[in-house]
């Protein structure tokens, strides 16, 4: 299986994306659209955010563990990932993400 945006509604019938590895594993969250158009901009943006390395910032919890987000050409945060407890794990998510989420296909779930 490929790398995937998984396109989803939420109970308040808000549009959300999520990506996966090819494992099935989460790595990307978004926030959440209004409507789809907006949705799909997102999906968009976050394609030619991963390769941008401006686009891309990482932090740290205070509990220790590391995340990083994607913007769009404005600064505001697209997506956030998962939290990571190894730098080994990061570095490989991030590398998953720069690689894959430019050609990832989507799969709409909210129909």
């Amino acid at each position: 299986m490929p790398a995937t945006f998984e396109l989803k509604t939420n109970d308040e019938k808000q549009y959300f994306f999520n990506f996966l590895n090819s494992k099935g594993e989460l790595l990307l969250m978004s926030g959440d659209y209004g409507n789809k158009d907006e949705a799909m901009q997102a999906i968009k943006e976050v394609r030619t955010g991963s390769l941008m390395t401006n686009q891309i910032a990482a932090s740290r919890i205070p509990e220790g563990d590391t995340f990083f987000v994607i913007k769009d050409a404005a600064g505001s945060i697209i997506v956030k990932s998962v939290l990571f407890n190894s730098n080994m794990v990061f570095d490989n998510a991030l590398h998953i993400v720069k690689d894959n989420a430019c050609v990832a296909e989507i799969v709409d779930l909210t129909e």
